[in-house]
């Protein structure tokens, strides 16, 4: 597994295939491996990069620094790092947010962006998700969180209120590893500090592209409890994506869900980026 130091925090990723370069990146709570169908399809005609965020999945867990601003200068340092460039970014929840925020700040180096159930003040805000993350941000508590590890059952329904009603007939296979994860220590600290941050991604609810900015699609499932697919469609209406998928059985972990379509998704919009 390869490693990439950003200032001296290890972030671990994969690598995988030859050709123009997808770099995926997860949600909050997530971890690389949430692409894992998408990445063994696409290596088969592109360089992908699938990152574990600082704080997730085998990536170091640093005692702070869970900003939005510093996790769009990992992505950054990142690419630039490995040399990318016409790179199609493809995030869910959070790792959306990333790929837009860098995408407006770099739109020469995008090609494309995919983003499934993208993160936003006005998504977050009417879940329940959302109150809890108000309610986290008006309290210190990194210090309580990064104590509590939570127990099997608990990770369990975390990772079941993540499912429509597709991922939840699917058996527990497919997401066994998630599960896993959300039982590890310390994995409460990063959505506990990040919490107070997230009132900085309204900004992607005021985000209109200019002509040129690198084609969009976005991928909602209808049935996502931890953001608003109603704000989903809104903010669609001024994102303008060229593509704007909906899947009416599905939650907020969409790739796992109904992984080949949402692979088509990434197909898609690679090739129609590049034939544009």
């Amino acid at each position: 597994m390869p490693e990439f130091d950003y200032h001296g925090v290890s972030v671990a990723y994969d690598r995988a295939g030859s050709g123009d370069p997808i770099l995926f990146l997860h949600n909050i709570g997530g971890d690389r491996r949430i692409w894992v169908n998408q990445t063994r399809a696409l290596a088969a005609t592109n360089t992908v990069y699938a990152l574990d965020l600082f704080g997730y999945g085998d990536s170091d867990s640093p005692a702070d620094g869970y900003t939005v601003d510093n996790y769009v200068r990992m992505v950054s340092e990142f690419i630039d790092s490995h040399g990318l460039s016409n790179v199609t970014m493809v995030g869910n929840c959070f790792g959306s947010a990333l790929s837009l925020l860098y995408a407006h700040r770099n739109p020469q180096n995008v090609r494309a962006l995919v983003l499934c159930s993208p993160l936003t003040a006005a998504t977050l805000r009417p879940t329940p998700t959302g109150w809890t993350a108000r309610a986290a941000a008006q309290f210190p508590l990194d210090s309580v969180a990064g104590a509590i590890r939570l127990p099997g059952f608990a990770a369990n329904l975390v990772v079941r209120e993540q499912l429509g009603p597709r991922g939840r007939g699917m058996g527990s296979s497919p997401f066994t590893g998630l599960r896993r994860r959300w039982s590890e220590p310390r994995r409460l600290l990063p959505p506990a500090a990040i919490a107070r941050d997230l009132p900085k991604l309204a900004v992607l609810d005021d985000f209109r592209p200019a002509p040129g900015f690198p084609p969009i699609t976005t991928v909602w499932g209808a049935k996502n409890h931890i953001l608003s697919a109603a704000a989903g469609a809104r903010l669609n209406a001024t994102l303008c994506p060229s593509e704007a998928i909906e899947l009416p059985d599905c939650g907020h972990l969409v790739m796992l869900e109904q992984p080949e379509t949402v692979t088509a998704a990434i197909r898609s919009a690679t090739r129609t980026a590049l034939a544009g």
